[in-house]
């Protein structure tokens, strides 16, 4: 799907507006429709990539955990801590530790 792909090449910034307007849909019906071809809202496609990014990142270097969490998006180390251990169930630096 060439929306998921576009979110998956410009996910440190992407948006449901500027997928709205670069698809030309209206946002409630681009929702609707991403969830319905991936079972997955927008929101929640945001945050696996950006995850799943940090992991590889975490796993392959040696870049601070403050480095990571602005890189794949957040502003907020904090915020990317919680989202990090709600998905994974240990924090970044336990995940970086268990290689």
């Amino acid at each position: 799907m060439e929306i998921t792909n576009y979110i998956y090449a410009n996910y440190k910034h992407v948006t449901l507006d500027e997928l709205s307007e670069k698809f030309f849909l209206s946002k409630p019906y681009l929702s609707k429709y991403i969830k319905e071809k991936s079972g997955m809202t927008f929101g929640d496609i945001l945050k696996n990539v950006r995850m799943k990014k940090a992991c590889t990142m975490l796993r392959e270097g040696n870049a601070t955990v403050e480095s990571i969490a602005e890189t794949v998006g957040y502003q907020n180390v904090e915020h990317f801590n919680r989202i990090f251990k709600k998905m994974y169930q240990v924090t970044p630096v336990q995940f970086r530790n268990q290689k």
